[in-house]
């Protein structure tokens, strides 16, 4: 519940800031997000898996993420079953905040595609102004592991 009160906090900040800079945010999408948010921490789903994939300009591997207790856990190359360091691999919670961070960037936009079911975002686009500085990621293959 309290995860779910921080994202309504963040959202409404995001809101009166963009409208304070006279910037037209798509309220559509930060209630999306919102409505999202909330759906995902009433879950308090704290222990899942789940496969991620990132295409951006630069080579990244299709892993496998565990988390545990909200943080992440192994991360495992989907192709070779190499595990690699923690560092930086998201968390549901993360991106959420990602969303979040994206939605006021004046140098580009954000697109999000959510569980039916449990909230999470499954699909993430950022598109950029700046050549080849988009960014794609998915989530699939989610399973609650507790």
């Amino acid at each position: 519940m309290k995860t779910g009160l921080v994202g309504a906090v963040i959202v409404s900040v995001v809101l009166l800031g963009c409208r304070a800079t006279g910037q037209n945010p798509n309220q559509a999408a930060l209630l999306q997000l919102l409505e999202n948010r909330q759906k995902w921490s009433a879950q308090a789903i704290h222990d899942y898996s789940f496969d991620y994939d990132r295409s951006a300009n630069i080579f990244t591997h299709p892993v496998h993420i565990e988390v545990l207790g909200g943080n992440v856990n192994r991360v495992t190359d989907r192709a070779t079953g190499a595990v690699y360091s923690n560092a930086g691999v998201p968390t549901v919670d993360s991106l959420f905040a990602e969303i979040v961070r994206a939605i006021p960037d004046r140098n580009g936009s954000v697109s999000a595609e959510y569980d039916v079911t449990l909230g999470y975002p499954n699909v993430i686009s950022l598109g950029s102004n700046i050549p080849d500085m988009g960014t794609s990621e998915s989530v699939t293959n989610f399973q609650k592991t507790t």
